[in-house]
């Protein structure tokens, strides 16, 4: 339940991607890298515009499905690039 505490504002998609050992076997670095060179911020960073904040969370409680990342409050589980590209995609 940690990850529903922010020590500061985040942006209007919170993008919170799993760092879990299942999630990171299965590419969860990769995912983290696409998603901050997309939006042009860091990891823990808020988008210019406020749109997007990406976080690194423990344990979302879908290792079966890694990997995978919680926006808001849906969870996008068997992440590929092509499909990240696609959620970021439908946000704009």
């Amino acid at each position: 339940f940690y990850t529903v505490y922010n020590k500061k504002p985040v942006g209007k998609h919170h993008i919170q991607i799993c760092e879990n050992i299942s999630c990171y076997i299965m590419g969860n670095d990769d995912v983290m890298k696409h998603i901050c060179k997309k939006l042009d911020i860091q990891k823990g960073e808020t988008t210019a515009n406020k749109k997007f904040t990406v976080t690194g969370v423990q344990c979302l409680g879908a290792c079966g499905y890694a990997p995978m990342m919680q926006i808001n409050e849906k969870y996008y589980e068997h992440l590929s690039l092509e499909k990240v590209d696609e959620i970021l995609k439908s946000l704009e």
